[in-house]
């Protein structure tokens, strides 16, 4: 916040958004707004008003008060996520790491060499494996199972060898 006698804004909105490294639709979900209302609050021309919803301002006032009470810390580092499940980056990593996160070898080759942005169902995977709290080897051996299992299921039973292409 600017000043703590000074209305919250959108331009608070969106200096927090920044200084936790989390995209328009990550901070937007956090707050329980939809997008539009996100960039409603926070465009050129309104940036300056107070938040006309109390209970958007009183979470983001809440959630610089106390980070932790915040649902999301910061968007997700693919890289990191990675490197938590003991990946080193070799070609045969970036493969098996595609498979293990439902994507095709070329989109995990954007993802970790080309600075690539993950998509929703990618950010909510390595969020439910993180929620786990599992060590390095836990992680890999539940998501490889859960992997087998789906790739059985959808057909795929040599997933983790062949993986994801032609399904996205």
């Amino acid at each position: 916040m600017t000043d703590k006698n000074s209305p919250i804004c959108g331009a608070d909105l969106e200096r927090w958004r920044l200084a936790n490294g989390l995209t328009m639709a990550s901070a937007a979900d956090a707050l329980g707004l939809q997008t539009v209302r996100w960039s409603e609050y926070t465009n050129d021309k309104n940036a300056a008003l107070p938040i006309p919803d109390p209970a958007v301002a009183i979470l983001l006032q809440l959630y610089t008060r106390f980070p932790d009470s915040s649902p999301i810390a910061r968007s997700l580092d693919i890289r990191e996520f990675s490197e938590a499940l003991g990946f080193e980056g070799s070609r045969g990593d970036v493969v098996h790491f595609a498979a293990l996160i439902g994507r095709s070898k070329a989109s995990a080759h954007r993802l970790l060499r080309q600075n690539g942005t993950p998509g929703r169902p990618t950010i909510r995977l390595a969020d439910a494996i993180r929620r786990l709290s599992l060590t390095k080897e836990e992680a890999l051996r539940v998501l490889t199972q859960v992997v087998e299992d789906v790739g059985s299921r959808q057909g795929r039973p040599d997933v983790l060898e062949r993986g994801w292409e032609g399904s996205e």
